[in-house]
């Protein structure tokens, strides 16, 4: 016999009554299925549409594709109750330095001329970085000389005379006040916007630091109305993106430039978020999106990435 002043009993197991020639159960919960996505994106919907070709028929790459698609899935994934990323496999090809990032450039200005010196994009150690710089100081005749080293301060020492040093520009040279804290002034230890260079070093006020991002973001818009959103990256006085569903932890020593970083949830260098919904919410047609620590989409100069959702369902 039930025991009906078991809340237990009353409302959490099965129960199976006889009226007459029928047989009614109540308390009867449908079971969740476990269903694993991997998503690879050299399988993106619009891998042609982000494909051109020049004018001897060679293909090129738009370099932003493999780190802001869509890719719709084979079939659809119905009544979805919470998604989770499980793993994920990043080529650590992208560059450190770099037009996209805005930190390859700085202006001088010595007797009255301005000069831009632009660095070509690339992956560069602190010694490459130096001497690219001082090349390209010679290069225009510039009395200038920058001197990068690895966890400690620049410095600059002009030959003669006083030679003004501004990070603070876009790369036409024109003032710019924005992403400060990404150019290349801030990452080589310099904190002030412009200097002042003489005979005497001027030495930066921190270290340098031009290794590139920490980490990373993996961001997945499901267009779904439902989307319960719980990671929080936030900027100065806004977020990076609102569908930011996992944060993954780069590590240079191990792992450096030219390698595949393998990112889980077990070997720590990935944090997910189990993003809920409410009612029911189908999986299908997917934007995702691979961004640096300042929201800007990774190039990962033609190489794709991979990762593995793990999906709640009815």
């Amino acid at each position: 016999m039930s025991n009906f002043n078991d809340p237990h009993e009353m409302f959490m197991k099965p129960k199976t009554e006889q009226f007459g020639t029928h047989m009614v159960m109540t308390n009867v919960q449908q079971t969740n299925k476990t269903k694993y996505i991997s998503i690879d994106s050299k399988y993106k919907d619009d891998y042609q549409d982000n494909n051109t070709t020049n004018t001897h028929g060679d293909l090129l790459s738009n370099q932003l594709s493999t780190s802001n698609f869509h890719i719709t899935l084979p079939e659809r994934i119905n009544n979805v109750r919470s998604i989770t990323m499980t793993h994920a496999e990043i080529p650590l090809s992208y560059y450190n330095i770099s037009s996209n990032l805005g930190n390859n450039y700085f202006k001088v200005v010595e007797s009255g001329t301005e000069t831009m010196i632009t660095v070509d994009d690339g992956f560069y150690s602190e010694t490459e970085l130096q001497n690219k710089i001082n090349s390209l100081l010679t290069g225009q005749s510039l009395n200038l000389t920058l001197t990068i080293s690895s966890l400690s301060k620049s410095s600059m020492v002009a030959g003669s005379g006083t030679i003004s040093v501004h990070f603070d520009v876009n790369s036409k040279g024109i003032h710019d006040k924005y992403r400060i804290k990404s150019k290349l002034g801030w990452l080589l230890g310099f904190r002030l916007l412009n200097y002042d260079v003489t005979t005497t070093p001027v030495s930066s006020e921190e270290f340098s630091n031009i290794k590139g991002s920490k980490y990373l973001y993996l961001a997945i818009d499901e267009f779904s109305k439902g989307n319960q959103n719980s990671f929080m990256s936030p900027l100065h006085s806004s977020l990076i993106n609102k569908n930011i569903l996992s944060r993954i932890s780069l590590d240079n020593n191990n792992y450096g430039h030219g390698s595949v970083l393998p990112a889980n949830l077990n070997n720590g260098y990935l944090v997910s978020d189990t993003r809920s919904y409410n009612g029911n919410v189908d999986l299908q047609k997917l934007n995702i999106q691979l961004l640096n620590e300042d929201g800007l989409p990774v190039i990962l100069n033609g190489l794709d990435f991979s990762f593995c959702l793990k999906v709640e369902c009815l």
